[in-house]
């Protein structure tokens, strides 16, 4: 290629990144205009709380520990909850702390155990506090591909070259440590 053509390939690619950073700064602006109204609506279905979904609650708590409704309730939300918000929607739909000493502890032991068991992660949040969020289908399925895509990465570059230059596609998931689906 001559260099005129790497200027015209470069200055493509720039306008391009322009592009996709103006992109990026539209969406970043429609989530910080999308956080406080899903937060006051957040706060008015709390308030308005439905009959059907009061008695759900209860009946959501005659058949369910502490425990599954931890899980149920992080699950229904959309953004990660402190443990003192899991225990305020907990309340909130019926579940009665009252056999509890210390519900908050009880609510962080059973958090801590779901972040082991790979159902819940701990976001970050301001001032070192921590907030937790379910692990949906989808960022389960990221977390195997990336983790297929770093091993494929560090086999690639320590694994010795093979006469056939292509395996088929459940060779390569062997190698991997995957497994595909039978045929």
């Amino acid at each position: 290629m001559s260099p005129t053509s790497y200027r015209r390939d470069l200055q493509a690619r720039k306008r391009e990144l322009a592009g996709l950073l103006k992109q990026r700064q539209t969406i970043d602006q429609k989530m910080a205009q999308l956080q406080p109204i899903i937060n006051h609506l957040e706060g008015l279905c709390r308030e308005l709380g439905d009959r059907a979904a009061k008695e759900n609650a209860a009946k959501v708590e005659l058949t369910t520990g502490l425990t599954e409704l931890a899980r149920v309730t992080l699950e229904e939300a959309y953004l990660p909850l402190s443990a003192s918000e899991v225990k305020q929607r907990m309340e909130a739909k019926g579940f009665d702390f009252s056999q509890y000493s210390n519900p908050l502890a009880s609510i962080h032991t059973v958090l801590q155990r779901l972040v082991k068991s790979h159902q819940v992660k701990v976001v970050p949040q301001k001032a070192g506090k921590k907030a937790y969020q379910w692990i949906t289908a989808i960022d389960a399925l990221l977390t195997v591909l990336q983790t297929v895509g770093t091993k494929g990465a560090s086999l690639s570059q320590s694994a010795p070259k093979q006469s056939e230059p292509h395996g088929s596609s459940h060779q390569t998931a062997k190698r991997l440590g995957a497994e595909l689906p039978k045929r």
